[in-house]
C-alpha cells in the first residue's frame, strides 16, 4: 500500500461552471466531458462518448439521460466481469440540490440468456 495506487475523479463546481477532473498517484491531472477509472476507463468511456463526445455536449445532456447513461455502463461492465458485484453507488451533484448520494442500486434487467451459446470455457459437453 506504499504508494496508495489511487486514480480519484473529482467534480463539482468552479465559479458556477461544473469541472470534472481526474487524478492519480503521481499527481497526473486532466478534464475531459467523460471520464473513469479502471476497467470503466476501457468500457464505460466510449460508451459515455456516445451521449457526451466532445467538449460543450455535457450542456446538452439532462440528469436523466445522464443517469440512463452511468446504469447502462454500469450494466456492461458487471456483464463483463460477472464474478463482481452488480451493486454500485451514484453521485449527482447540482447547482440547485449540491450533491445526492444513492447506495446500493443494482443493475436491473439483466439476462444471460446469450450464455448458453458460449463454448470453450469449464466443463461443456457437447
Amino acid at each position: 500500500m506504499d504508494p496508495l495506487w489511487n486514480s480519484v475523479l473529482v467534480a463539482g463546481f468552479d465559479n458556477g461552471e461544473p469541472f470534472l477532473s481526474y487524478v492519480d498517484l503521481l499527481g497526473v491531472t486532466y478534464s475531459a466531458p467523460t471520464l473513469a477509472t479502471g476497467f470503466g476507463s476501457y468500457l464505460a468511456i466510449p460508451l459515455l462518448r456516445k451521449l457526451v463526445d466532445k467538449e460543450g455536449d455535457e450542456k446538452l445532456v439532462n440528469e436523466q439521460q445522464a443517469r440512463a447513461a452511468i446504469d447502462e455502463c454500469m450494466k456492461v461492465l458487471f456483464y463483463r466481469d460477472a464474478r463482481s458485484i452488480d451493486k454500485y453507488s451514484v453521485a449527482t451533484i447540482t447547482k440547485e440540490s449540491g450533491v445526492r448520494i444513492e447506495k446500493d442500486l443494482r443493475c436491473e434487467d439483466m439476462s444471460w440468456k446469450f450464455a448458453k451459446d458460449i463454448r470453450g470455457y469449464g466443463t461443456q459437453r457437447e
